[in-house]
């Protein structure tokens, strides 16, 4: 036996040493093997895309014509391929790429629709351009299953997540069509896998693929919020949760103080600058693009106009650099009282009445107004006080800045004037006219003095065309002209009306000159336009200041009130889908494609948001009286999810109360991708619990199958107005009305 025992001693060594060998060898093999990766597929994840991309891109040439916003995404690829500048409230970034996919088909950009409804041209790439938001719309799918995955859901309550994105039609709709929401909500959800993925890597900072992940959540969520401005609120999102684990990171003593400082070095380089750069990048390349002038350009103030290839580059070529004593101008508002609507200072020969409908008088004398079309009417003559001539002196005499003027309108001859009177509309500012001389005792008052704003091109006191931002102030009440934004009434043929205000300093009060023209003959003044020619010096503006003066316009224009619409909704109205929008009608049929979501999707997901909602402030009150329902690492998930969701639901909801834009459905599908996502969280949260019960995560197995067989029977009753291919009959209508405020279309 001792003997037995001792061989039995002798074989672990013997295989312990043929091991150690084996391992070298083994060991020696991998090094001169070149680099390997292994790829792990989630086959669950890989069916949601592949039914997603068939779903979304199933008849994507159908309908052949003009669906919803169509009309405007369809003709800004149009001008991207013919250089012509053109305005829109939203980022560049969905249009680039649109605009890409345009190029890259050889469209010419020749449109010619101006409705809903109306016919592509045979040469319009419809399939390639609906293919770019129909793919990113398929992505949402798998990447919503797998942010289920990152936030520890059982693969059950993934799997309802992914299935009931797949299954909503109103996400649906928006991805088949020339839209941004596609590509939107792509990169949203990309941006929260990515801050997932990122944060799951903590015990590998400053790792490769630790890197690869911060950076890849900047990059997309940036892409987010330049797709749309309403991704800025994803940006908001994911910042305030990196702020919060950094916050948490400053509570580990084991971290070095130089440690806590590269972590807040490296998620500023990539979560804030890098961020930047990449928003100002693609700006550049749309302005670079952008090179033409078109219809949009009256938006911008006359610099950028004259800026651009033709317009009004041509129309102020070879005019007079420095404005004169004997200059003929028109001036223009600097930043328009209403975005989008330019105006320029204008007299007509009409008087103010008497007295106004509130009872107050005037002065009767001769109306000004800023006028939002181009008129002869809206010219002026340079005058120095002292002389009586209106021609341009040999050698001209430029006007510097704090020069006292006249400005005598070109048509009627009389001088711009203002007094101690009440404007029409504005009885706290004074009133602005053209002074006529009733021989009373009302003295004429037309002396302004020129305030420069800005040192212009030439970098001196001169004051420029276009260039020169100017306040015109009042010598005798020391009162800046400036236009109110309130509109006359018939009397004044609705323009806009023209005051003195005290407070100097404010947007209001600043003009430039847009056209010039020097006064060199002998005519009488009423002859615009017969002076001699002076070359100019063409007008450039640096990426810098474009970008600048394009933002303002965005931002001001994204705030114009709410106008009525037939299909726009409240914020109220979204959560439980109150109002569907019309995206298209067949002209010959009742065929028909509506943004409405699926029902199950949309109330089992609102509800879920008050369910999450009533759980954390259940488990407060309850771990207030020293009880602990959940395990000190469940809770943290709780609450971390929570942030995720709920925080996340709301970010993207509440600043809709807030605002004053004409709002539709389409403006909470962001929200649609959380409140699923509570919906996975309500049920993978209650396997907590009925994990503990006898078959009671079969049960909840058995309650998502269900919840999906159900969104699967919505989703199939409103595929006929999901992708517009059957003829409804006014039977069907009714019987699709499942809400009372939906709103349905028939041919009479």
């Amino acid at each position: 036996m001792e003997g037995e025992f001792e061989r039995s001693k002798e074989t672990p060594l013997h295989d312990t040493s043929e091991n150690l060998q084996q391992m070298a060898e083994d060991t020696k093999r991998k090094k001169s093997e070149p680099f390997t990766i292994n790829i792990q597929l989630d086959f669950m994840q890989v069916l949601l895309f592949i039914a997603a991309l068939l779903t979304r891109t199933w008849q994507l040439g159908s309908p052949k014509s003009v669906v919803f916003d169509e009309l405007h995404f369809a003709k800004y690829v149009s001008l991207y391929m013919k250089k012509i500048f053109f305005f829109d409230v939203h980022p560049p970034l969905g249009k680039l790429i649109l605009a890409f996919i345009g190029s890259y088909t050889a469209f010419e950009g020749h449109l010619g629709f101006e409705r809903i409804g109306a016919e592509y041209p045979s040469d319009f790439p419809l399939k390639e351009l609906r293919l770019i938001p129909a793919v990113c719309g398929s992505l949402v799918v798998p990447l919503v299953y797998q942010i289920a995955v990152e936030l520890g859901f059982s693969r059950w309550s993934a799997l309802l997540a992914g299935a009931f994105i797949l299954l909503d039609n109103s996400l649906l709709v928006q991805s088949r069509f020339i839209l941004m929401e596609g590509m939107l909500l792509f990169f949203m959800c990309l941006s929260l896998l990515s801050y997932l993925k990122f944060r799951s890597l903590g015990h590998r900072s400053f790792s490769l693929q630790w890197y690869f992940w911060l950076s890849l959540t900047g990059v997309s969520f940036t892409c987010t919020l330049s797709v749309k401005y309403v991704g800025l609120f994803t940006a908001v999102l994911i910042l305030y949760l990196i702020l919060r684990d950094y916050w948490k990171l400053l509570s580990d003593f084991t971290k070095a103080d130089l440690c806590l400082v590269n972590h807040m070095l490296v998620r500023t380089v990539f979560l804030l600058l890098v961020p930047a750069v990449l928003y100002v990048y693609m700006f550049y390349i749309h302005l670079t693009i952008l090179t033409k002038a078109g219809p949009h350009d009256n938006i911008m103030t006359s610099a950028f106009q004259a800026s651009l290839e033709g317009g009004l580059a041509a129309l102020t070529k070879g005019q007079p650099f420095h404005i004169v004593y004997g200059s003929q101008i028109t001036l223009k508002h600097t930043y328009d009282p209403a975005p989008g609507h330019p105006c320029w200072l204008h007299s007509h020969t009409h008087p103010y009445p008497v007295r106004y409908k509130d009872g107050r008088g005037s002065s009767h004398q001769q109306q000004v107004t800023c006028y939002t079309h181009k008129d002869v009417n809206n010219w002026w003559i340079v005058k120095h006080p002292d002389r009586e001539s209106l021609k341009v002196e040999d050698p001209p005499e430029p006007v510097k800045n704090g020069d006292i003027i006249q400005l005598i309108h070109g048509l009627s001859g009389r001088a711009l004037n203002s007094h101690d009177v009440a404007a029409p509309m504005s009885p706290q500012n004074q009133e602005v006219s053209c002074y006529i001389d009733y021989n009373v005792s009302m003295p004429a008052q037309s002396l302004w003095k020129v305030d420069i704003l800005n040192n212009g091109v030439s970098g001196g006191e001169k004051w420029e065309t276009i260039n020169s931002q100017v306040r015109l102030i009042h010598i005798n009440t020391t009162q800046a002209l400036k236009i109110s934004g309130r509109s006359l009434p018939e009397w004044g043929f609705n323009q806009l009306e023209v005051a003195t205000d005290r407070v100097i300093q404010q947007d209001a009060t600043v003009w430039n000159v847009e056209e010039h023209r020097y006064t060199k003959t002998k005519d009488t003044v009423y002859e615009i336009g017969t002076g001699e020619m002076i070359p100019m010096q063409p007008t450039y503006l640096s990426f810098w200041q474009k970008f600048s003066e394009l933002q303002y316009k965005m931002i001001m224009m994204g705030q114009d009130k709410e106008m009525e619409h037939k299909y726009s909704s409240s914020p109220l109205d979204w959560p439980f889908m109150k109002k569907n929008v019309a995206y298209w009608l067949s002209d010959t049929s009742n065929a028909q494609i509506h943004l409405v979501g699926n029902v199950v999707v949309w109330f089992a997901g609102t509800i879920s948001i008050l369910i999450y909602s009533g759980l954390l402030v259940f488990y407060l009150l309850r771990r207030r009286r020293d009880c602990f329902d959940l395990t000190q690492d469940d809770w943290s998930n709780f609450l971390f999810v929570f942030d995720i969701i709920v925080i996340g639901y709301l970010i993207h909801y509440i600043p809709h109360f807030l605002t004053d834009k004409t709002l539709f459905l389409h403006h909470y599908l962001p929200c649609v991708i959380f409140k699923v996502l509570a919906l996975a969280a309500v049920l993978n949260h209650a396997d907590i619990w009925l994990s503990q019960v006898r078959f009671g995560s079969v049960a909840l197995n058995n309650i998502i199958i269900v919840l999906i067989a159900a969104a699967m029977w919505v989703f199939q009753e409103l595929c006929v107005v999901t992708y517009g291919n059957e003829n409804l009959s006014p039977e069907q209508v009714e019987k699709l009305t499942w809400m009372e405020s939906w709103d349905f279309l028939l041919h009479r």
